[in-house]
C-alpha cells in the first residue's frame, strides 16, 4: 500500500471585516456557510456546514476553534445571517467535528420543523459517487478507487475523495446522492499518487459516518 502524503489542513479562510424521516432533503437544502470572529475585531474564520435539523449545524471543529473564549458563530442559511452558539466539539477526543445551535426564534417555520438529516449506516466504499455541499454550492465527486483511509485504517471503506476541495470548504457535507444520508464532513486537503501514472493528485479527507454517529450520540446523551 502506498503511503498517502499529508499536504495541509483545509484551514478556514481568513477574511476581512439520529432520527430518520421520510421527508426528502437534498444536499442543497441543508448546506450552509459558517463564520466565526477571530477576536481582533476585523478578521473571521470562514467555512461550511450542514444544517442537520433541530436547530443544529454540523461543521468541522477547526473551522470554529478561533477565539475559543467566544462561542458566537454566524451561520448563513437561506440567504440570512443568523447568530448561533458553539455548543459541542470533539477536539478533546481528536474528532474534527463541532455543533452550532441556532435558537428557534431566528429560524423560519420550515427550518424549525425540518426533519433531521440521517447519517449513513456505513461508510462509503471505493469509486462511490458522492454529492458535496460546501461553499454554498453542490458538487458531484467520487471516492478514490481503493479502500484506503486518511489514517491508513484497513477495511472495505474509504474517507478520501479523488477531488481536491480547498480553503473554505471545511465543514461541508459529503452525501450519498441516492439515499440522501450524510457520509462525512470535509476536514482535510491531502495529496496521493495517481494509480495511472504515479504522479501526486489532490485528494480531500472527510470525517466519516462511523465517527459522526457516536459524536452526535454523545451530544444527545449530554443534553437529554
Amino acid at each position: 500500500m502506498r503511503a498517502l502524503i499529508l499536504a495541509l489542513l483545509l484551514l478556514p479562510t481568513a477574511v476581512l471585516a439520529d432520527d430518520r424521516s421520510p421527508q426528502s432533503l437534498s444536499p442543497a437544502d441543508v448546506g450552509v456557510r459558517v463564520e466565526k470572529p477571530a477576536g481582533d475585531g476585523t478578521h473571521f474564520s470562514q467555512g461550511s456546514g450542514v444544517f442537520i435539523g433541530r436547530g443544529l449545524v454540523l461543521t468541522a471543529a477547526h473551522v470554529v476553534k478561533v477565539d475559543p473564549a467566544n462561542t458566537k458563530v454566524t451561520v448563513l442559511l437561506d440567504g440570512w445571517r443568523l447568530d448561533g452558539t458553539l455548543v459541542f466539539d470533539g477536539q478533546r477526543e481528536n474528532v474534527d467535528l463541532a455543533l452550532i445551535l441556532l435558537p428557534p426564534e431566528v429560524l423560519s417555520e420550515k427550518r424549525r420543523t425540518q426533519a433531521q438529516v440521517p447519517v449513513c449506516a456505513a461508510n462509503p466504499g471505493p469509486n462511490q459517487p458522492v454529492a458535496v455541499a460546501s461553499m454554498g454550492t453542490v458538487t458531484n465527486a467520487a471516492t478514490i478507487p481503493t479502500a484506503i483511509t486518511s489514517d491508513l485504517q484497513t477495511g472495505t471503506w474509504t474517507n478520501l475523495l479523488s477531488t481536491g476541495f480547498h480553503q473554505g470548504n471545511s465543514g461541508g457535507g459529503v452525501f450519498n446522492p441516492q439515499q440522501g444520508c450524510l457520509w462525512g464532513i470535509l476536514n482535510m486537503e491531502m495529496s496521493g499518487p495517481s494509480q495511472t501514472n504515479g504522479q501526486l493528485i489532490d485528494l480531500t479527507a472527510f470525517v466519516p459516518a462511523s465517527k459522526i454517529t457516536p459524536f452526535l450520540d454523545e451530544f444527545r446523551q449530554q443534553n437529554r
